[in-house]
């Protein structure tokens, strides 16, 4: 039984852990290890908000939440798997900052550790809606 509640404290530890940490900024090189992964970004506005829905829509995303101003996407599924394909994935876009358009990625759940493809993800969606 003491294993049981440990397990559950740990897990729990976690999550609150990573759900209060802030997001990193992205930064210019990929890591090759990090803890509770949760990044920041930011690209130039698109012209049309739709652009940002064809191309969250194009990597499977549904957008779920719209809250003053700010856009929620979601994609996966909790009980998925630890790769960034598969995962539960939020993607949360900000109000317009100076003509930018800021935006957050991050586990729906947790995730503990990474080793680049939750940053991988992150630059790659920021290039698609550059390019969009």
């Amino acid at each position: 039984m003491e294993i049981v509640i440990t397990v559950v404290a740990v897990l729990a530890a976690t999550t609150i852990l990573y759900k209060v940490l802030p997001h990193r900024n992205l930064g210019q090189e990929k890591p090759i290890f990090a803890l509770f992964p949760k990044y920041k970004n930011e690209v130039p506005k698109p012209k049309s908000d739709y652009r940002v829905e064809e191309v969250m829509s194009s990597l499977g995303f549904e957008k779920k939440k719209d809250q003053g101003g700010s856009i929620k996407y979601s994609r996966g599924s909790i009980a998925g798997d630890i790769s960034i394909e598969l995962m539960k994935i939020n993607v949360t876009f900000s109000p317009r900052s100076n003509g930018n358009l800021p935006y957050t990625v991050e586990a729906a759940w947790v995730v503990a550790f990474d080793t680049g493809d939750h940053w991988d993800f992150t630059k790659q969606l920021g290039d698609k809606i550059e390019n969009a």
